[in-house]
């Protein structure tokens, strides 16, 4: 173990092969008022949920036409407020008013600014309201569908005691929650709720990953530490990485492998860039398995990150990595890993883009090791989320390479991945308590002061 945390040490004092993170690569939004400088990488969400998370960084007040439900897909790096919103806002007609008693409303609208009187509700940001996971009491055979049948909604998966329900509408939903929460077998019950994974990889010419010098071995008895990824799918990576991965699992199916890197591959390289780190004698037994909870979609959900924890945890996995969140907090979620943790596994996660203090989910449970990122001259990276609920701060960039391409990415789910592959490293004999690996994480990864890298 102390020869481990000297490695590292020294690692994070020379080189690194995850980077300090820098402004390139921009985080998915962090609106500096104060600053009046702007930054965005969005892959792709729906205006709803971008407009979402800008009421929530300003405070501002938002109306929305009804109706419009454009997707957007922009990256820009500083601007002030005048250029951000039209870009962010992909072509639609804004308005921004401040009144005397200091509410500031943004309008956004098609036809005209009368037309804006949808609020959209920062705080119900990825809530599925027509989804309901409802806990019962029991594991009765067939509860389940019978529940479905009774309420008429589809029973879309089953986990233990816990079901998933889909209904036509957002009203039949909200008439069978009512229905639910009266009823004595039942537990408990919420909105399925959104989870994203926070960043997207920028083309990076320039850059080139450093080799892995990492051997995989294996123990006499079989025996092996074994880390969860749970996001999107990982593509086909070069030899030296693909001996680290286990086959994959698909809880969510349907992916299929694109030109860029998927989030899913540049956190596997980011574990096994922790692992190498990590490692005293350039070797490891630890290895990789994928647990795509994404598929085709641009978000996962709550259920889908639930599930894939419990499976992954069945199938032998000890430490797992959520590089993925959102503001909103999902009971049901918090106790399954308290359930893995409870049994001695160690959930690492990213603790958010936003620059704020808010707390982000999953990575605020106090079952889960928040990592945040830092610089090189130990500091906090200026996208990266901060507060109590964060535990550790690591680097929080990276270079993947892919089909002769190099991407950079940056972000906390970089930091929380390359956490997981050095708790790999630290807890690769499966006996190490996980418990004492993240008390040494907690030394090796201080969190610094709230001043920002420039």
């Amino acid at each position: 173990m102390f020869r481990c945390l000297f490695l590292l040490a020294t690692v994070l004092g020379g080189s690194m092969a995850v980077e300090a993170a820098t402004n390139e690569g921009a985080p998915v939004l962090v609106w500096r008022a104060s600053k009046d400088r702007h930054d965005a990488a969005i892959p792709g969400w729906p205006v709803t949920r971008v407009l979402g998370r800008l009421a929530r960084q300003t405070g501002w007040r938002v109306l929305v036409e009804p109706g419009v439900r454009s997707a957007v897909r922009v990256r820009f790096n500083g601007l002030p407020a005048r250029e951000a919103l039209p870009r962010l806002l992909g072509g639609l007609d804004f308005s921004l008013t401040s009144a005397s008693n200091g509410v500031t409303t943004l309008k956004v609208f098609r036809s005209a600014a009368s037309a804006a009187r949808e609020e959209v509700d920062a705080e119900r940001d990825g809530i599925r309201e027509d989804e309901l996971i409802v806990r019962l009491r029991r594991n009765a055979p067939g509860a389940a569908a019978e529940w479905a049948r009774r309420l008429g909604g589809e029973l879309v998966g089953t986990n233990g005691t816990a079901m998933r329900l889909k209904f036509d509408s957002v009203a039949e939903a909200s008439a069978a929650k009512s229905v639910l929460e009266s009823d004595s077998e039942v537990a408990s019950v919420e909105n399925n709720l959104d989870l994203f994974p926070p960043e997207v990889p920028v083309p990076a010419s320039d850059a080139l990953p450093a080799p892995l010098s990492l051997q995989p071995t294996v123990n006499p008895d079989g025996s092996r530490r074994v880390i969860a990824l749970v996001d999107s799918a990982v593509q086909p990576l070069g030899a030296e990485y693909q001996a680290f991965l286990l086959p994959a699992v698909e809880i969510v199916p349907g992916a299929a492998p694109g030109a860029e890197p998927t989030h899913g591959t540049s956190m596997a390289e980011a574990i096994l860039r922790g692992l190498g780190a990590g490692s005293s004698d350039g070797q490891s037994t630890t290895r990789v398995r994928s647990y795509d909870v994404y598929g085709p979609n641009a978000s996962t959900t709550t259920w889908d990150v639930a599930v894939a924890v419990t499976r992954a945890v069945q199938d032998g996995a000890t430490i797992v990595n959520l590089s993925l969140g959102s503001g909103q907090d999902s009971p049901y979620l918090r106790d399954v890993l308290s359930s893995v943790t409870s049994q001695g596994a160690l959930v690492v996660a990213a603790a958010g883009n936003d620059a704020s203090a808010e707390a982000f989910y999953p990575a605020a449970y106090d079952s889960a090791l928040a990592v945040t990122s830092s610089t090189g001259g130990n500091r906090l990276a200026s996208f990266a989320n901060f507060g109590g609920f964060v535990d550790v701060a690591a680097p929080g960039a990276t270079t993947v390479s892919l089909s002769g391409n190099t991407w950079r990415v940056q972000g906390t789910s970089v930091s929380a991945a390359y956490v997981s592959g050095v708790a790999g490293a630290l807890g690769r004999n499966p006996s190490t308590s996980l418990l004492e690996v993240r008390q040494t994480l907690g030394t090796t990864f201080p969190v610094p002061a709230t001043s920002r890298a420039p």
